[in-house]
């Protein structure tokens, strides 16, 4: 699914080296000055208990690819009530199983696409043992080039693409792991 993706791809064997035979690294393993020319396109979202999720942290890339800068915001704040939804889901996933995800989405304007986004969302232990911080990465592909995110963009549901990561190292895996995203 990533390996197409240079970005996502070298920040998932980045993740995958720091967590080596865990199921995932400790935020503070994470060195920016290790991964320079991934930080435009990461985002850290940190999940607050009994609130939702918050940007900690928005790169230029993600910024760009949706006007705004989301950093230091809850989701619900932020986004329409369908994506909000779907984001909600997709953290709330990550961090409950403690596994990484693959996510892509496309955006449409009417009835044409105009962006896909795609995403994996990697957690990071801060205690040893939950996911309470999650680490994303987005590449954008517009279908014109001066294309974004806007008020009136909406997320086809239909077309929620999102499969774990960790199907290969894990012994606890199910032979199924695409999930199906719930509508």
């Amino acid at each position: 699914m990533i390996a197409a993706d240079t970005i996502l791809s070298a920040l998932w064997q980045y993740w995958d080296s720091k967590r080596g035979h865990r199921r995932m690294p400790l935020r503070r393993e994470i060195d920016p000055c290790e991964i320079p020319r991934l930080l435009p396109h990461l985002q850290l979202v940190e999940m607050v208990e009994g609130r939702g999720s918050r940007y900690r942290l928005t790169g230029t890339a993600i910024v760009d690819g949706y006007g705004f800068d989301a950093t230091g915001r809850f989701t619900d704040e932020i986004l329409p009530p369908a994506r909000h939804a779907v984001a909600s889901r997709h953290y709330a996933l990550v961090s409950e199983t403690g596994r990484p995800l693959f996510v892509r989405n496309r955006y449409l304007k009417g009835n044409s696409v105009t962006v896909v986004i795609s995403r994996i969302i990697l957690p990071l232990a801060t205690d040893g043992a939950v996911a309470r911080i999650l680490l994303l990465g987005q590449t954008f592909a517009a279908a014109l080039p001066e294309q974004r995110m806007t008020v009136e963009t909406s997320i086809d549901l239909e077309a929620d693409e999102i499969e774990f990561l960790d199907k290969a190292k894990l012994s606890l895996v199910s032979s199924s792991d695409t999930i199906a995203a719930s509508r």
